[in-house]
């Protein structure tokens, strides 16, 4: 078998796009010949990630709702083109409503295609791409995750492809390159890329009353977030008992997460994917309002598992914050299990099951 021709689609969140960075770094590192097109929403955070990462990136402007069967028509012949004119082998989805022309029009071209489902309850997109566009494997993270699909389907538990330089991080490399002291145990505090404005204003609000004794061993890596940013002002971080470290937003996100001994942060899919990878603890406040709640169901996997703290949103107030850290940072062996737990349920391997699911289809259809 040649180098393959894949088309890899997905986007709106930070997640969807670097699961696919992932597969397409793998599939670069094991034949540079492969040609890869990345395919994802306009205005999006892919449009500087993908070309970042050095990446041909296609985009397709994406209807707030699901309403206006002309719209999607547009969108389902645009598909077609970027088919056509790229003639892929292979069609990887990561998730996002970009995917579902993407994979019609994969089915109509008759090409083999992988669907990667990372929440526990599948978003919408998702779900009417698998019943319409019948993927030929849909990859999952939580096993939650395959009771929503047709049961005809094949499902495998691949996990989700994760960036390869978070393994192998330098954490000393690390606390130097974000200015933080190794001396000290590290809380990171983020809301995914995008952020979160709530996660934000809880812990500005607890900061600066915080008397605990653990605070002098530990020091905080708060990441404000792509939209969501908001920190501390330089001068109310300078009196407080903590060492607290702001950035709006962290391209490399390896190096915080090689920074940390405990999270805070929602219960997005990659986020906990990646926790779980690095056998990382956490504290999780899911984010409500998204759709079936996912992330509420996303965050029983991790809590269920003993790797996670659980606090529903309404709940996690500057009082609450710090009273649960309180109950985890002094108890060193408390937080030991919870990383053990955290690591028995990754997947660090996700992208290369991925590309092993891939070769299998283009051998059998070849």
């Amino acid at each position: 078998m040649g180098s393959p021709q894949v088309l890899l689609v997905g986007g709106r969140s930070g997640g969807h796009i670097y699961a696919l960075l992932a597969i397409a770094e793998t599939l670069r590192a094991r034949d540079p010949r492969t040609a890869i097109l990345c395919v994802g929403e306009r205005g999006r955070m892919e449009e500087d990630l993908v070309p970042r990462a050095g990446y041909d990136l296609r985009t397709l402007t994406m209807p707030a709702g699901w309403r206006g069967a002309p719209r999607w028509l547009g969108l389902y012949r645009q598909a077609k083109a970027i088919l056509a004119e790229f003639a892929p082998d292979i069609v990887i989805g990561s998730g996002g409503q970009v995917c579902l022309p993407l994979l019609l029009a994969a089915r109509r071209a008759r090409r083999p295609m992988i669907l990667l489902e990372p929440n526990a309850i599948p978003g919408r997109a998702n779900r009417l791409a698998a019943r319409f566009a019948r993927p030929d494997v849909i990859g999952i993270l939580l096993p939650a995750a395959r009771g929503c699909f047709p049961a005809d389907l094949r499902i495998e538990e691949v996990g989700y492809p994760l960036r390869p330089e978070l393994f192998g991080q330098d954490r000393g490399a690390a606390m130097t390159s974000l200015g933080l002291d190794p001396a000290r145990r590290t809380l990171l505090v983020f809301g995914g890329s995008q952020g979160s404005g709530h996660l934000n204003e809880v812990l500005t609000a607890m900061l600066p009353g915080l008397k605990a004794d653990w605070a002098t061993g530990w020091q905080v890596l708060h990441l404000g977030g792509w939209i969501n940013a908001k920190g501390l002002a330089p001068e109310v971080a300078a009196e407080l008992t903590i060492n607290y470290h702001y950035l709006p937003y962290l391209h490399d996100m390896a190096q915080a997460l090689a920074a940390a001994d405990l999270v805070v942060g929602r219960a997005g899919a990659t986020s906990l994917a990646e926790l779980a990878a690095l056998g990382l603890p956490a504290l999780l406040a899911p984010l409500p309002g998204l759709a079936d709640n996912h992330q509420w169901f996303n965050a029983q996997w991790f809590g269920e598992a003993g790797a996670a703290v659980i606090v529903p949103d309404p709940e996690l107030t500057p009082q609450r914050l710090e009273t649960e850290l309180a109950a985890l940072m002094s108890n060193p062996s408390r937080l030991a299990a919870m990383a053990a737990a955290a690591r028995g349920l990754g997947k660090p391997d996700a992208a290369a099951r991925v590309v092993a699911l891939m070769d299998e289809l283009l051998e059998r259809r070849a």
